[in-house]
């Protein structure tokens, strides 16, 4: 079954298509989620999530690639990523893509206000 949830990044609607692996899952399961997401490191918006998913079994990478949703286990943090960057030592978890071009998706505040909502 195809996962796709809907974004809002600063009043911008996006959608995004979620791989099909336990850690997905369990942040579906969380979701409507409204978060203040935090720029981080010149490529990735993050925060926290309340609660830490499942990451067994799920493959891990250090390449996260633009317009890719993310998990970092380390930090609990859910990242949407709008350009490419190698974060080797790092590890995360590709969760899946927005659909539409985020690239330019830099504001002018290092936080912007998110909504993240399953799509029926």
């Amino acid at each position: 079954m195809k996962k796709t949830i809907k974004l809002k990044l600063d009043n911008k609607e996006y959608t995004a298509t979620l791989k099909d692996n336990s850690t997905v899952d369990d942040i579906l399961k969380m979701l409507p989620l409204e978060l203040p997401l935090q720029r981080f490191a010149g490529h990735e918006y993050y925060y926290t999530l309340p609660q830490k998913p499942s990451i067994n079994g799920v493959p891990v990478t250090s390449e996260a690639h633009a317009g890719g949703i993310y998990y970092y286990d380390r930090w609990t943090a859910f990242t949407v990523v709008f350009r490419d960057a190698s974060i080797d030592p790092y590890k995360v978890i590709h969760l899946g893509n927005v659909n539409e071009d985020i690239t330019s998706l830099v504001f002018a505040e290092n936080i912007i206000e998110a909504k993240f909502e399953t799509i029926l």
